[in-house]
Formats: structure tokens, sequence, C-alpha cells
């Protein structure tokens, strides 16, 4: 490193989920699929890979669209990815901000071109079977997800035809059969996965196999029959001796199966999930609750259930690969903040008072706006959701005490979401038309603004109602931002009417 260099005056790390050998093609990436130098706010030049002592990097100089501010990165090609800021001129917030999700959004990019040559592998306690992601979701599970709203919209259906059918005994069968699968949906949901997690059996190992770029479907396909052996005695490994299962010890299998494979090919990770669940439920001061990995390979939790006691965590396959375990116990804990604050109980009273009021109060007095009515009571019964995910937002960031944390995992969920709304980068204030969607989260930048500007020193004292002005708030706001957007697009248009004209 050249001594004329200035000194360290920032530095953070990047979590990643790809091996070291894979990490070695970041540079490479960038030059090809990035256009380094032309993303939002940051101009970048001058970027070329080095090999020193200290490992592999990447460095290149930056400067921000507005200011004279100007700084040398160098990125250090390692599990966590470390950054170092050099600047002559010091620190500089905003710009770190900036160059932070600048990175991250690089970074997301990487990972997912990079998961098209990687074969996943999982062994779960318990069960001899390999995971194999499902890209096609269970409707069931789907049903009983999450805080249920899908279950409840699902029986404002189920009240009507029971009302048809049934007349003045409408009620007492629709009450009974809505708490029948209300206090049901904890085992519904966990019905048919083989994969539990419990005290005994606790752990989950991930195994991630490096193949030729671009060459998964052809990997699989030419060592179809060698790969189901290599699964079988990985798993024989861990089962008589999972405390010693390491990357060299995998890599082993599959050469003795007749794969061509080197150790830097494959990553392991362990991740104690029942661990981290029972952690954060002792910050919630509630019991662990029964604990499903799902196949799913889309990043998600949820938790179900109508009571603590009654409650069900589900975690896909998706979540466990993309995301570190701190990040994975904020996500836990919005959940269980689900469950502890009795959101299902509350959405079943509310859909309840909704059931016998629409069918025996308003029903002779609407007539033919009983459709239009239903399309509003559905869509507010959407917008309370956004109240709840709001107050669980709030509340694991405050109790967990990593608001930043949760903020960056929902950055990864929501990736490519954040990314196609032009988001990512510059969050900015949320458009109108995205809190009227029949959707019970929040636009997900809104949720990841509240959570980077929380103070954890002064956190509100009321967290429903806060919750509730941030997200009026938010809608209000909304309005004037899509005017103002909508008058900007204009202006843009009439200059450019105007640039041709002339």
């Amino acid at each position: 490193m050249p001594e004329t260099e200035p000194g360290i005056v920032h530095s953070f790390v990047i979590e990643t989920d790809l091996s070291k050998k894979q990490m070695l093609a970041f540079p490479k990436f960038v030059r090809e699929h990035m256009a380094f130098g032309q993303v939002p706010g940051i101009h970048m030049t001058g970027m070329e890979a080095d090999v020193s002592p200290q490992g592999h990097s990447m460095r290149f100089e930056a400067v921000p669209e507005e200011g004279t501010y100007t700084a040398t990165v160098r990125i250090w090609l390692d599990r966590p990815i470390r950054v170092e800021v050099r600047s002559s001129m010091g620190r500089d917030e905003a710009f770190e901000n900036q160059l932070h999700d600048v990175l991250l959004m690089v970074e997301q990019f990487f990972e997912e071109e990079a998961r098209k040559s990687t074969l996943f592998m999982a062994f779960v306690p318990g069960s001899p079977k390999t995971a194999e992601l499902r890209r096609k979701r269970s409707p069931v599970r789907a049903l009983f997800s999450g805080n249920m709203i899908n279950l409840f919209l699902l029986s404002i259906l189920i009240g009507a035809f029971i009302f048809l059918f049934f007349g003045q005994y409408a009620p007492v069968i629709y009450i009974g059969l809505m708490l029948a699968l209300v206090l049901s949906a904890g085992r519904i949901s966990a019905a048919g996965s083989p994969w539990r997690i419990t005290p005994r059996n606790r752990e989950v190992i991930l195994v991630q196999h490096q193949v030729p770029d671009g060459q998964l479907a052809n990997y699989v396909q030419d060592y179809k029959e060698k790969i189901k052996i290599a699964k079988k005695k990985a798993y024989d490994s861990y089962s008589s001796c999972p405390e010693n299962v390491c990357a060299p010890d995998i890599a082993q299998v599959f050469r003795d199966a007749g794969i061509p494979s080197e150790d830097k090919d494959f990553l392991v990770r362990r991740v104690d999930i029942y661990g981290l669940v029972e952690r954060v439920a002792k910050k919630f001061g509630m019991r662990v609750p029964a604990i499903v990995i799902s196949q799913d390979p889309r990043p998600n939790a949820a938790a179900t259930g109508f009571t603590r006691q009654l409650g069900t965590m589900i975690i896909t396959m998706g979540l466990l690969m993309q995301l570190e375990e701190d990040e994975i116990e904020v996500v836990i804990g919005h959940e269980l903040s689900h469950l502890r604050a009795g959101d299902p109980l509350t959405l079943f009273l509310l859909i309840l008072t909704q059931y016998v009021a629409g069918t025996y109060v308003y029903f002779q007095y609407l007539g033919s706006f009983w459709i239009p009515y239903t399309v509003v009571i559905f869509w507010l019964i959407f917008f309370f959701g956004k109240f709840l995910e709001s107050r669980a937002d709030l509340e694991a960031g405050i109790i967990i005490a990593k608001p930043k944390v949760m903020a960056e995992s929902l950055k990864k969920i929501g990736f490519r979401r954040l990314v196609l709304s032009e988001r990512f980068l510059e969050p900015g204030v949320s458009r109108v038309w995205e809190w009227l969607r029949f959707d019970p989260h929040p636009p997900l930048y809104f949720r990841i603004q509240r959570l980077e500007e929380l103070d954890l020193e002064n956190p509100p004292k009321h967290r429903l109602l806060s919750s509730m002005r941030a997200v009026l708030s938010g809608l209000k706001h909304s309005g004037a931002a899509s005017q103002e957007a909508l008058a900007r697009e204009r202006n843009v248009q009439s200059e450019s009417v105007r640039t041709r004209g002339s």
C-alpha cells in the first residue's frame, strides 16, 4: 500500500453468504455487469484489483455528485466484506451512508448472480432428507402464515356462504368454524413439514457448492445420481459427528462419489435455529414457539397461532441462506412481536365484528352497494394491518436494540423490489398508490427509513400509537410527494419537447 495514501477515516463490513472463492470474482463482476461510476450519488473511477499479504482487495476513487469531498475506498474480498474509507478531508457521514448502500446493492446483485452457479444443500436434525428448494409455495402454509390476514379475508367469503345456506344459524356456525381454524392455525401450518427444530435437534447445516459459472443445470444433470449418493453420505457424516462437519469433509464426500471437487468450492454454515428463537423469545418474555423450517427459497419468516402458547414460527431456507444470524434474529423478533401483542386475536375479533355487523345490520341497507362496501372493508383491514406491521418493526428494533441491522435485513429481503422501484439508494418519500395497495405491510422503504431513524435512547413510549401516527403521516405526505413527482415528470417532458423543437 503506497505510503502517500491518507489514513483510514471510516470502515464498515457487509455480511455475505458467498465463499472466499466466489468473492474473488467480485471485481470482474463489477467491471462486466455494473456501471461503476454511474450509480446515483457517487462517481467511482480508477477501479483496480490488488493482491497483498493481507489478502485480495479492490480499490477505487470515490467522489459524491454534490460537494468537493474525495475518498479512496478499498474493499477486502473476504467474509465478511471489509470496506475501508481513506480521505485527507476527514469523515463525511452522508457520503459514508451512501457508499454503504451502493456497495450493499452491488453485493446483492453479485449474490443473485452467484446463486445461478451454486448448488445448495441443507441437513436438518431428525430428517434424512436434504433440501430441495421448492419454488412453489404451499397454499395452505401461505394461508396460515404471518398475521393471518389472508385467512381472515377468506373468512369473509366463508361467512357469506354460511349466511346464504344456514340463515339464522349462520353466526353460531361461523364463529365455531373460525375459532377452530384459528386455534389450530399453528398446527396446520406446520403439518407436512419434515423439518422440525427442537431443543435436542436445534441446528441446520447449510452447504453451498460452487459449480462452473452458468453450468448449474448441466452439472446437476451430468452428476444427478452421484449427487444423490454424495448427499446421502454427507447426511450420514453429519448424523454421526455433527460438530466436525466442515467444507473439506463435504468436498471429500463429493470426490468419493466421483464428482471433481475442491475444498474451496464449498462453504458450510451452521445455524443454531433453536438458540436464535430462544434468545429472542426471552427478550420478549415469551416461551419458545414450535419451530418449522420451510423449503421455500425466498427469504421470509412468519409466526402464526391464536395465542402465545399455540404459536408456531416458520422460517424459510431462503432466509437462512441469504441473511446472517444477527439479521435473522431481528426478523424473528418482528414475528414474535405479532404473537406477543395478540395480533391474530385482534384481527379475529375485528373480522368477527365486521361479519356480524355487515350481515345482520348493514346488509339490508346496502343493496347494490354490497360489492363496494366489501372492497372498502377489505382495504380497511389491510390498512389496519399496516399499523400492526409498523408496531412489530418498532418493537423488534427497540427490544433487540438493533434497528439498523433490521433495516439492512429488510433491504436484503426486499432488494429486488427496492431496485425496481428505484428506492434502494434514494428512498425519498413513499408514493400514495403504494399505501393504497391491498397489502398489510407499509412501503418497504418507509419501514427502512423509520428503523434507521429510530433513537434507542429516546424510544416512543406508546409503540402502537406511534406506529399509527407514523403510518398516517406517511400516507399524508405521500400525496404531496406524488404531486411533486408528477410535476417534475411533466417538466422533464416539456423540456424534452422544447429541446426537440429547437
